[in-house]
């Protein structure tokens, strides 16, 4: 299995504040402060079934996730059976995964994974999707109206618009769309980049004290080399739990395994 594949389907792809934030409204019409309620946590555990589709790949399986908050994510997936068929941990720099069916492992950084996604992915996107927040960190120049049922709030990030669509009454984030209107060199033109990506947050329930959905559907509209492909994930948590004690990221690469 191709070893971006195979990242890509732990999470989805795996947006980045995990406590309350307050923004000032540029539209008259709404409240002067607004806070959009973020999951927070320490560490966390879930239990979640992932399904998979890229193109013409149709994957799905039981993941266990453990988060510690903005610095590690650590995956271990289990196709059926209960045998644990790959491992993985991610940290704010860098990507480790371990095949244990083809005894094969993979390293590599951001950099390289958004390059073959052809978008900007990083730790704090990965860690939103998971968590159902916001993709960026807040800042006073976001522009925020008011719609029916919705806050919109609209963040400009380089050639990236990012739209997030937050619930009136829970406040809490629903929709989020990311449209990449960067410049690339394809075949030595210039072009105009259209990948877009939707996040939709779903089912949400009592976690603790905090609202937490339990399930999130990730899409991926993209080019690369100038041919149109699509990935998308749906994540399911079966149950989930926030703790304030340190929880155990066991990761090792066996000496014979290979790089792949």
């Amino acid at each position: 299995m191709n070893k971006y594949i195979l990242l890509f389907f732990f999470f989805g792809i795996f947006l980045t504040s995990c406590s309350k934030k307050t923004l000032s409204f540029k539209d008259a019409e709404v409240s002067e402060n607004f806070a959009v309620d973020n999951v927070d946590f320490q560490y966390l555990t879930t239990s979640s079934k992932i399904k998979f589709s890229n193109n013409d790949k149709n994957l799905s399986a039981t993941a266990n996730i453990r988060l510690k908050k903005d610095s590690i994510i650590w995956v271990s997936v289990t196709p059926g059976f209960g045998i644990e068929a790959a491992r993985g941990i991610i940290t704010q720099d860098s990507v480790i995964f371990v095949n244990r069916m083809n005894k094969e492992y993979s390293a590599f950084d951001f950099k390289e994974l958004s390059k073959e996604f052809n978008f900007n992915i990083d730790f704090n996107l990965l860690q939103s999707v998971v968590l159902g927040n916001m993709p960026v960190q807040i800042e006073d120049d976001d522009q925020v109206k008011k719609e029916t049922g919705y806050f919109v709030v609209k963040q400009e990030k380089g050639p990236i618009t990012i739209s997030n669509f937050v619930d009136a009454r829970s406040l809490k984030v629903e929709r989020i769309t990311m449209q990449d209107k960067g410049k690339e060199e394809v075949f030595g033109k210039t072009r105009t980049r259209n990948n877009i990506l939707n996040i939709r947050y779903s089912d949400f329930q009592m976690l603790e004290d905090q609202v937490f959905p339990f399930e999130n559907f990730v899409s991926l509209d993209y080019q690369r080399n100038g041919e149109k492909r699509k990935t998308e994930i749906d994540i399911q948590h079966k149950k989930a739990t926030i703790s304030d004690e340190a929880l155990r990221f066991p990761f090792s690469v066996p000496e014979k395994y290979v790089e792949k």
